[in-house]
């Protein structure tokens, strides 16, 4: 009887059981959800009654014989919202806007003065003249004091509807006449453009995959890796890819490298296209991206025993791509195996004269690419620099291969300078790798003689910089970028040092302070051009280094104007995170990281600021797929911290933690705390 009367009632009674909470919800979960459930339908209703309401006679009547029929209201709200939509696309679309920062609009006050470069830039400069929309009714989220008070009252909703305001790309402009001399590409954000290849129009790209037919598709997939990625992770040339893709030749293009491609293009295609919904998820089997990987992994072990120069390319691709599924430990035996058989075909080596010349460029073009294509700042496994010169790309650009876009309020073509930003990133990794012999492969690491020569050299290189990657006229993510990896060396090189004397004339406190401050001004002048919605495997770089410093800074306190500008940062940070999570797992492992780090008081902003409650009801409290990265994801001041920063133990220590930590407490009566 005592084993009888411990069981649900229902079950006593031999009837089935229904349960409130579903398995590993807890009770104030599942009445949470419960409310959005109820919030929702009545959202439905409402929405119904306004399209009654406000159609006109005939097509309100069809609205009323779709509910009589049986038709959800869900449907019929999609439906009504898409004529929408196609009644928008019909015109041509206003594409001038800047995005607007999530927590606080003002640029940060440690960013502001007359000795940043950045501030005095071109797209700096639109931006301003986009602006920030004024204060309405109903953006309720814009004040940062407002935004408090809605974290500890739990209310963020609009008043009049009872919707969810997301955070939307706001598009305002003041005086259109004042943006007339400007180039288009400093009024759009870059995913807004396409790139224009006339080979991909009528490629037969479906003959080099079994895995989809559709060639619309994919050459769209290729289109947008070109836009997307190509010029971070140039991993083959681009023009004698494409020549022998369309001419089915192998010299430059194979099954493999194609399949690969493929893969990595699908993680970037948009989200509007359901079939790339959870492009991030690279072990889902029903995704694209896994099953061209999978077909790609299957002709790498057909191929890998031999050494041919689209295997050598496709080896630096699984790398990449491992990196952005957080198992770069993985991706380091593609790169190994690549860079063996580079040796094997004398790539690094100088050109052969009996070769063509198309052969030898090839070739030329893949060896300087090994020193730009690995994403993080460690050790390279190659230690020469190639014997093939590098030529001028304004004397001789075909030697690169040259990107053009079109934006959609532009006629014209816009050159992508994919030249100039390859040769530039090269002379750059020649430095960047230099330092990491010296930090990573020896004992002695880095004393402040060797980083006066290092700084010498990267000062050299900043100053010789092309007019268009100077700091005045930069504006694409590559060109971003790159001056976002100058200041993140500095960084990596002087934080080490900033207990030692250096008899220099520029000291350690100096640089760091500054190279800080240019840090945060170019992630937030990318976002206000660029947002962080498309993808960019490089941007996780920056922000993860920039978040450990702030965390750090907060921890050890300060006034109430300096907290609220590094709290400005971690949500701008988490944002960037939350967005990029879409494209790729490594910002999913990256975002989880970071939330489970923060304080309560950011928990709660952040909760509010990226609109979370309803993804934290549905998401697992641990991570889909382990995590093998050995990757330190902010610099490492000294030696002995260097484990404490890597990717791997940070997961193990904070990537399980929710920002729901208090969730058996009611949200009206949680506060904000310090």
């Amino acid at each position: 009887m005592a084993a009888e009367s411990t069981k649900p009632r229902c079950a006593q009674r031999h009837i089935q059981c229904h349960y409130t909470a579903r398995p590993g919800e807890t009770e104030s979960q599942a009445i949470r959800r419960g409310y959005r459930d109820l919030r929702d339908r009545a959202s439905e209703h409402d929405d119904v009654v306004a399209l009654l309401r406000d159609l006109p006679d005939k097509e309100a009547a069809g609205v009323l014989r779709r509910i009589r029929t049986g038709t959800s209201l869900a449907a019929i709200i999609h439906q009504a919202k898409g004529g929408d939509v196609l009644m928008q696309i019909a015109v041509a679309p206003e594409t001038r806007f800047r995005y607007s920062f999530p927590y606080r609009d003002e640029m940060p006050a440690g960013c502001r003065g007359g000795d940043n470069p950045y501030l005095g830039s071109v797209i700096y400069e639109v931006a301003s003249v986009l602006g920030p929309p004024p204060p309405s009714p109903t953006s309720k989220a814009s004040s940062p004091a407002l935004l408090l008070a809605l974290a500890a009252s739990g209310d963020d909703r609009d008043g009049k509807t009872g919707e969810r305001k997301p955070l939307v790309r706001e598009r305002h402009l003041e005086s259109p006449g004042a943006l007339a001399g400007y180039d288009t590409a400093y009024l759009s954000p870059f995913h807004a453009a396409r790139v224009f290849e006339p080979r991909l129009t009528d490629a037969k790209i479906s003959s080099w995959t079994y895995v989809c037919d559709d060639d619309v598709l994919l050459r769209e997939l290729l289109e947008i890796f070109f836009r997307c990625e190509y010029q971070f992770t140039s991993a083959f040339h681009k023009d004698y890819f494409l020549d022998d893709l369309a001419a089915g030749h192998t010299e430059f293009c194979s099954s493999l490298l194609v399949n690969l491609v493929l893969a990595y293009a699908s993680s970037v295609l948009q989200v509007c296209n359901p079939k790339f919904s959870r492009r991030s998820e690279y072990w889902n089997p029903d995704t694209l991206a896994y099953r061209f990987l999978a077909e790609a992994r299957r002709l790498w072990e057909l191929a890998a025993s031999e050494a041919h120069i689209t295997t050598v390319q496709a080896g630096i691709l699984f790398s990449v791509f491992y990196n952005l599924s957080g198992l770069d430990e993985v991706g380091q035996t593609y790169h190994i195996r690549s860079v063996d058989m580079a040796d094997e075909l004398g790539i690094m080596g100088a050109p052969i004269p009996e070769e063509p010349p198309r052969t030898q460029r090839g070739k030329a073009f893949t060896a300087w690419t090994f020193l730009i294509a690995f994403s993080f700042m460690k050790e390279s496994l190659v230690k020469e620099v190639p014997k093939s010169p590098l030529p001028n790309p304004l004397e001789d650009p075909d030697w690169y291969g040259q990107l053009w876009a079109r934006y959609p309020s532009s006629a014209a073509l816009t050159s992508l300078t994919f030249g100039q930003v390859f040769e530039q990133k090269t002379y750059f990794r020649i430095i960047m790798n230099e330092f990491c012999q010296e930090a990573y492969a020896t004992t002695l690491g880095v004393n402040s003689f060797k980083a006066e020569g290092l700084r010498r050299k990267l000062e050299h290189w900043y100053g010789n910089l092309p007019e268009s990657l100077n700091p005045k006229n930069i504006v694409l993510p590559g060109q971003l970028q790159l001056h976002m990896s100058y200041y993140h060396i500095l960084l990596s090189i002087y934080e080490p040092l900033l207990d030692a004397v250096a008899p220099y004339k520029y000291t350690p406190q100096d640089i760091v302070a500054s190279s800080r401050k240019y840090l945060h001004t170019l992630i937030r002048i990318y976002f206000l051009r660029h947002g962080y919605e498309a993808m960019d495997l490089f941007i996780v770089i920056p922000l993860m280094v920039l978040a450990d410093e702030c965390l750090e800074l907060m921890e050890c306190g300060g006034s109430e104007a300096e907290l609220e500008e590094l709290r400005s940062t971690v949500i701008l940070i988490a944002k960037g995170l939350h967005d990029q999570r879409r494209n790729h797992y490594l910002a999913e492992v990256l975002f989880r990281v970071l939330r489970g780090k923060v304080g309560r008081r950011e928990k709660l902003l952040l909760r509010r600021a990226l609109n979370l409650d309803v993804e934290l009801a549905e998401e697992p409290q641990e991570l889909a797929q382990p995590v093998r990265s050995g990757w330190p994801v902010s610099v490492v001041k000294k030696s002995e911290e260097r484990a404490a920063k890597v990717l791997g133990n940070l997961v193990e220590s904070y990537a399980h933690l929710s920002l729901d930590e208090e969730e058996d407490v009611p949200l009206e009566k949680q506060e904000v705390m310090d």
